[in-house]
């Protein structure tokens, strides 16, 4: 799985009770009439590593090719934005539940560290915020001079 290359399983447990987690992003593509929303690969950020520099591609490609689709295109890219803003969908439960069992993994995310947001994610967030906010701006900046 990308991100595991050259762990163990017991390597990999003591990375995520440190913060490591197996997460998916998304992203989205439309055809004018037809939208695709899917998810990439399951990724593993390793503990002290956030999710931002993957997060950005994939919101990136749905901002540029995401919207054309009508109506589901608009609906799906902000989704899309929505969850990879925040990191993307956290999977590390579910996958370490399927190869150490429920109960070790139950134990192991218990005790493991809640990871948290790094800078790439934060910028981000903010560049996704300053769209409409310069959209607007622009209108408002328009709108004034014709006055």
């Amino acid at each position: 799985m990308a991100g595991t290359e050259g762990m163990s399983i017991q390597q990999i447990e003591d990375d995520v009770l440190r913060g490591g987690r197996f997460r998916i992003f998304r992203y989205n593509f439309s055809l004018i009439v037809i939208s695709f929303q899917r998810s990439s690969g399951i990724q593993y950020i390793r503990a002290g590593h956030g999710p931002g520099a993957h997060a950005w591609g994939w919101t990136l490609l749905s901002m540029v090719v995401g919207w054309w689709g009508i109506p589901w295109g608009i609906f799906f890219t902000l989704q899309t934005i929505y969850t990879n803003c925040m990191g993307g969908k956290d999977v590390t439960s579910e996958l370490m539940t399927s190869v150490v069992g429920a109960q070790r993994a139950a134990g192991i995310m218990a005790q493991a560290h809640k990871p948290h947001a790094d800078i790439l994610l934060w910028l981000l967030r903010i560049f996704v915020l300053l769209i409409p906010l310069s959209i607007f701006a622009a209108i408002a900046g328009v709108e004034h001079t014709s006055r």
